[in-house]
């Protein structure tokens, strides 16, 4: 792969968390992005941007951007990434501090996001990962973690009004859109398992931290504004073919797909040469009756 890497010139000393941003094109939104990061987050902070634009504008941007502030890694590909578990590799590969955020180019956050998660995480050891919550531009929310309901991920709080659901709570996955990590948390991330940016393999992930004994949060302190798909979304009919292949594989991998055949019988098997009798992963599977929690578990 062609890369160019332009690293900080910041003290590391000074900063006490990583943030990763990929971009992709569509320098409107990372402009808007940087500005709120920079204005929203109070703790001191490396910025390491994984980019394979082809515009030739965000490449300028940012070399802008390094001599104004002094925090920035920025990492630039000629050829495009393939997956976001292989742009996350890439970036975690320059990390420095023990906690590392993940923010969309296509997130607005909004001010001190990061600041109860970064408590929770200092005071409890065995957490590995927290989701933050992402709210639509119409201010309703778009995940509060995510809960494995008959088989399929599912988006805890969707539809409702942004103020609901700010309390902390364990679930069974979130998004890897915006959320913040433990750096030994991290798992190997396999970059080839799932199509593209179809979806499935920030679930996946998770799943992986939780086999390895890792706890995953939601904190609703954390908030951001998020437009979907807004960087490489595609309502193409290959787009929703390759997200429903890697829902197959997901299932597969997580020896899932039988029971799931049997409650969907509908489902057509599209990837009948990948496992499906023998899981490829093993781990302690949520519970998909448990309801939702409606008080605080982690009081801060």
């Amino acid at each position: 792969m062609d890369e160019q890497v332009l690293p900080m010139s910041m003290d590391t000393q000074e900063k006490l968390i990583d943030i990763v941003v990929p971009t992709h094109n569509h320098l409107e939104l990372t402009i808007t992005c940087m500005q709120n990061l920079y204005e929203h987050t109070r703790t001191p902070f490396h910025l390491i941007v994984v980019d394979d634009s082809t515009d030739g504008l965000t490449h300028r941007y940012f070399a802008q951007l390094k001599k104004e502030k002094k925090n920035i890694t920025f990492i630039h590909s000629n050829t495009p990434y393939k997956s976001g578990n292989q742009f996350f590799n890439i970036a975690f590969q320059h990390t420095q501090s023990k906690f590392v955020a993940t923010v969309m180019n296509s997130n607005k956050v909004e001010p001190d996001w990061e600041i109860v998660a970064l408590h929770l995480m200092e005071r409890d050891p065995k957490i590995g990962i927290i989701g933050f919550k992402n709210i639509f531009p119409d201010r309703t929310i778009e995940s509060a973690g995510i809960r494995i309901v008959k088989f399929l991920p599912t988006d805890m709080g969707r539809g409702q009004c942004s103020h609901r659901l700010s309390n902390t709570y364990e679930c069974d996955a979130v998004q890897w859109a915006f959320c913040l990590l433990r750096k030994e948390a991290i798992p190997v991330l396999e970059e080839d398992v799932y199509n593209g940016f179809r979806g499935w393999d920030d679930i996946d992930n998770c799943l992986v931290m939780r086999r390895n004994g890792w706890n995953i949060l939601y904190c609703g302190l954390g908030v951001a504004f998020h437009e979907p798909r807004a960087t490489r979304g595609d309502n193409s009919q290959k787009a929703a073919l390759e997200n429903a292949q890697n829902r197959e594989m997901f299932f597969k991998r997580w020896g899932m797909w039988v029971d799931f055949k049997k409650d969907n019988p509908q489902a057509q098997e599209l990837l009948p040469d990948y496992p499906k009798s023998a899981p490829v992963m093993k781990a302690p599977m949520p519970s998909a009756t448990s309801p939702i929690p409606e008080r605080v578990l982690v009081k801060v």
